[in-house]
């Protein structure tokens, strides 16, 4: 995590470190308040070429590693994780500006942003939803002055100084599928309020606050990105804002440990160095080690995202490491200083409350012990049980059934579901599944079960989620059959990557059928969106959900109080 960029942004951390220094020492022989959110400090880095470092090759800048080294060099060297903080949120809006943006957009705004002139932010984070972008409630409406936006944003970052907030809301009057999108939001527009926090633990040198907007107008040109590419940004968004949130406890590791190393090679103690003393050494080679792991795992992630590939089971390992290692290295700063490591011009006591409040960004450690066991049960794959001997089970790609299977699917379900006009010449409800599992005994078809797949958004990461649909010839029921298919049906889902099968209720025998094969009630409501009209519907029918990786993901949709599918059921 060392560049040549880190080392010219570590020398300017050093600077502005000095200065603030001399500064807060000029305001303790007055009355002035301490020194908080640092505004002056945006255009200054600009001027140093901190944003543009961020900007992709193709226009000028070294890409999302040049955000990487830029803000590691500043974080380790200035040691300030609050205004770290702010300055990553800034970077996150300007590399989403300049990747979805529009040429007149870029002209419009990223001159202001790069100059470090404007302060950006990224407003996805709300009352209700949290960072469930699928279950949003801001709106935008489209009217004849232009687009109406009504939302309520909270424990946004830069949110209070933000000159540009880059905002989550559904759009009215498109098709669901279409609904999510991101819109470009100047703060100084009338009806934008900006409210900030102020009695946040730590990170004091940032600025944090909500974001209110009250019918106020947009240009009609505010969207960013295609139509329905909500979505899809949120996910590179919240990926790289994750990454970069290791880098400041990378950041506060190397700053403990060479501030602790100075320390110890310079303090005598009983005529010799402090450092000879073996439970210090054991205190800074445990920050060694640390720092030289959390490193690996940056550059790892780093590359591993140029090449396209998922990390999301490694940036929550740099979670759950990072914070750790940067909480026990600044203990273990305060115990290697001793007395001098009470007092606050020493930085240890300021880092711990700043770790505290990071420790919650970009979700809890408790959320990614959820996501890595999951994606450690997913990397060990599963066992496939073997179908019975007197049955023929068949996967077939539902996009390229021949006609004769899909009539003979139809034909079941009418037998099954007599009456029952929603299924009427269809062999699934609203959505065309991906997969349909057969059974056949004696040639003839006795039962099948459907697959749809779709991902979720769930604490804060995109979530695989299989609906299963199923229909057994009544001659058939009540002899197993089910069972065989659930359980294949269950082994398939492995090699797929889902995470979450769900069924939804539909007669007492489907009750213990679901439950004999590993699926437990939902008490939260499910919900989607209608896809004839998009509005919301919760789900009638009782859910049934079995975890592939684990229970946790259960319990983390009860603590949600609900599931969200997205566009209709299957």
């Amino acid at each position: 995590m060392r560049s040549a960029l880190h080392e010219q942004f570590r020398a300017l951390g050093e600077r502005y470190r000095a200065e603030r220094a001399k500064e807060g020492r000029k305001r303790r022989k007055g009355t002035a308040a301490a020194p908080g959110f640092d505004r002056a400090a945006f255009p200054w880095l600009g001027e140093a070429g901190m944003f543009r470092a961020a900007l992709e090759p193709s226009l000028g800048g070294e890409g999302l590693s040049g955000a990487v080294h830029a803000l590691a060099g500043f974080a380790a060297g200035s040691g300030d994780l609050g205004l770290a903080t702010s300055l990553l949120s800034h970077l996150v809006c300007v590399r989403l500006l300049a990747r979805a943006g529009t040429e007149a957009q870029r002209a419009r705004y990223l001159p202001r942003l790069l100059s470090g002139e404007w302060v950006g932010a990224v407003a996805n984070t709300e009352p209700r939803a949290g960072t469930d972008i699928l279950a949003l409630r801001a709106r935008v409406e489209p009217t004849p002055e232009g687009l109406r936006l009504d939302a309520r944003k909270c424990s946004i970052t830069n949110a209070g100084p933000a000159d540009l907030a880059i905002v989550s809301a559904r759009l009215a009057g498109v098709a669901p599928s279409h609904a999510v999108n991101l819109f470009l939001l100047e703060t100084a527009r009338p009806g934008v309020h900006l409210r900030p926090v102020t009695d946040l633990t730590g990170l004091a040198t940032s600025a944090t606050g909500n974001l209110i907007a009250r019918k106020v107008t947009l240009p009609a040109d505010a969207r960013l990105g295609e139509p329905g590419d909500g979505v899809r940004l949120f996910r590179i968004t919240f990926t790289e804002e994750r990454l970069l949130t290791g880098v400041l406890y990378l950041a506060a590791v190397r700053r403990c440990l060479e501030r602790g190393l100075a320390h110890a090679q310079s303090r005598r103690t009983f005529g010799e160095p402090l450092g000879r003393h073996q439970y210090i050494q054991e205190r800074l080679v445990r920050m060694r080690v640390a720092e030289e792991t959390l490193e690996a795992l940056l550059d790892s992630a780093l590359g591993a995202l140029a090449r396209g590939e998922d990390v999301f089971g490694t940036l929550s390992i740099i979670k759950l490491h990072g914070v750790e290692a940067a909480v026990d290295a600044a203990q273990g700063l305060i115990r290697v200083l001793g007395g001098k490591g009470l007092r606050k011009s020493e930085g240890a006591e300021g880092m711990l409350r700043d770790l505290l409040c990071l420790s919650v960004f970009g979700g809890t450690v408790e959320l990614h012990k959820v996501v890595l066991y999951n994606e450690t049960v997913k990397a060990r794959g599963r066992v496939r049980p073997a179908p019975g001997v007197y049955e023929a089970l068949e996967v077939h790609d539902a996009g390229a059934l021949p006609p004769a299977l899909e009539a003979e699917l139809c034909a079941l379900v009418a037998r099954c579901f007599p009456g029952e006009s929603s299924v009427q010449g269809r062999y699934y409800y609203d959505t065309r599944p991906d997969l349909v599992v057969t059974v056949r005994r004696g040639g003839a078809l006795a039962g099948f079960r459907t697959v749809a797949f779709r991902e979720v958004m769930l604490g804060g990461r995109m979530v695989k989620v299989a609906g299963l649909g199923i229909a057994v010839a009544p001659e058939y029921q009540r002899q197993g059959l089910g069972t065989l298919l659930t359980q294949r049906v269950l082994a398939l889902l492995a090699g797929h990557g889902v995470e979450l099968a769900l069924a939804f209720l539909i007669g007492r025998n489907a009750e213990k059928l679901l439950r004999a094969c590993g699926f437990s009630r939902l008490a939260a409501p499910v919900t989607y969106l209608a896809r004839d009209d998009g509005r919301l519907v919760t789900e009638s029918m009782p859910a049934y959900g079995h975890a592939l990786g684990g229970s946790a993901l259960l319990e983390e949709i009860e603590a949600r109080g609900g599931l969200h599918l997205g566009v209709g059921t299957w």
